[in-house]
């Protein structure tokens, strides 16, 4: 058998656990793990001191108000694949999938438009978020979910509720984002899709959930739905974050406050949560420095999201396998994806490689979203992404972004079609 790379000396996080496996590939594929000291290949990488993982599959990806995906930021994040909110017409390294919105004019058509080739979801926002498509009503909503059999994916928060508290929302002041769209405008919206998905015996994805009450009702319904949860809402809490980082800290859901970001964790540690996904949305500087509410929500994350939870696990407060899990085994799992996810024969070489012993820090330079600024300029992590690999092929390594990767469309194992009749 023909060899195409092998990487050696390296500690792989796999089903097994952790411990020190070469992972043999041929045509970007996995096809022998263990100890091959005798076998050669055309390539071989020397991992020696280097964690692998399987590659980070973001599941929340905004391209941003520029239409110019920040791959850049997502290689050096250590993600492989990524979902977009919106097709990606570019060509970009990482392979990539998309959801479609739920609209008031394509209801009919969601059972098909989930079918597409690269669809990883019908998209369902309840409330107004910067551009997102929004449906409302609960008849509405149980239409959407009736139509089609996938799971769908939502943004939970109650525009009725918003539109009441619409007084509470002060010019120039965005730290009444979060007394605007308070905790019961989450919570309200849960109670509401969490109803609706089970008379409808369709499934929910959550995305972003901010507060605690919320992850509670999660919990009690793991039967329909699952759960995400971002950095923004794990690692900032108010009033604090609006002190310090004025409208850039603005996102949807808000973030909430320490009492809440305890609980998130305590979801997480508890099991939960079934992915971390970045909610990436990146926004130019002149559009955050506008007076609030005419700042959009958004801010860029993908770059530092893995460097925030391997500082997590150096403190000991995750495991990197639970880390593992929220960043490929989970977001395989909750979306069907085929042959992601795992460092397995017969999956994908999509691998993430960590030095989990370097401490450093992201400087102004370093930061590659196309916006020109992250909430963590300046913070100082344990833990570095040191290569991203995808489909086998090396797409960063040592900081250093490699041409000639092009990333292809993620398939799923419930889209899957049978060959026509010739």
């Amino acid at each position: 058998m023909t060899i195409d790379l092998i990487i050696r000396g390296a500690t792989c996080v796999s089903h097994q656990g952790t411990g020190l496996t070469d992972i043999a590939v041929r045509d970007g594929i996995i096809v022998a793990l263990g100890h091959f000291d005798e076998i050669n290949a055309k390539t071989s990488i020397d991992a020696t001191g280097l964690h692998i993982l399987p590659g980070v599959i973001d599941t929340e990806f905004h391209i941003g108000s520029d239409g110019v995906p920040d791959y850049r930021a997502a290689i050096k994040g250590g993600v492989t694949s990524l979902f977009s909110v919106g097709k990606i017409e570019t060509e970009i390294p990482c392979d990539h999938a998309f959801y479609t919105p739920a609209t008031l004019g394509n209801i009919s058509k969601l059972h098909d438009l989930e079918q597409e080739e690269g669809c990883a979801a019908i998209h369902l926002s309840m409330a107004a978020s910067n551009d997102l498509d929004v449906i409302a009503d609960d008849r509405k909503l149980l239409k959407v979910l009736k139509n089609g059999r996938r799971r769908v994916v939502v943004h939970a928060e109650d525009q009725m509720r918003l539109d009441e508290r619409r007084s509470n929302l002060e010019k120039g002041n965005v730290n009444s984002h979060s007394l605007w769209r308070d905790e019961r405008v989450g919570l309200d919206a849960m109670r509401r899709i969490l109803a609706i998905a089970r008379g409808a015996g369709r499934p929910v994805h959550v995305q972003h959930i901010a507060g605690e009450k919320e992850m509670a009702m999660i919990a009690a319904n793991k039967d329909i739905a699952t759960a995400a949860v971002s950095p923004h809402h794990l690692f900032l809490s108010a009033p604090d974050c609006y002190d310090k980082y004025l409208t850039y800290a603005q996102i949807d859901p808000p973030i909430g406050t320490e009492n809440n970001r305890i609980g998130l964790w305590k979801a997480l540690n508890n099991g939960i949560i079934d992915v971390l996904a970045s909610q990436h949305n990146p926004q130019a500087i002149e559009l955050k420095d506008q007076d609030y509410p005419h700042s959009p929500s958004g801010c860029p994350s993908i770059q530092t999201m893995l460097p925030q939870m391997l500082t997590q696990v150096n403190e000991c407060t995750l495991s990197l396998q639970a880390l593992t899990d929220l960043t490929s085994a989970g977001p395989a799992r909750t979306f069907n994806i085929a042959r992601k996810g795992r460092i397995a024969v017969g999956y994908d070489a999509d691998l993430t490689f960590i030095d989990l012993t370097k401490e450093w820090t992201l400087a102004d330079e370093d930061v590659e979203t196309n916006c020109g600024w992250d909430l963590n300029a300046g913070n100082t992590y344990k833990g570095q992404v040191t290569g991203t690999m995808i489909r086998g092929e090396t797409a960063m390594w040592q900081g250093e972004i490699k041409q000639g990767v092009t990333g292809k469309p993620i398939q799923f194992q419930d889209t899957f079609q049978e060959f026509e009749d010739e």
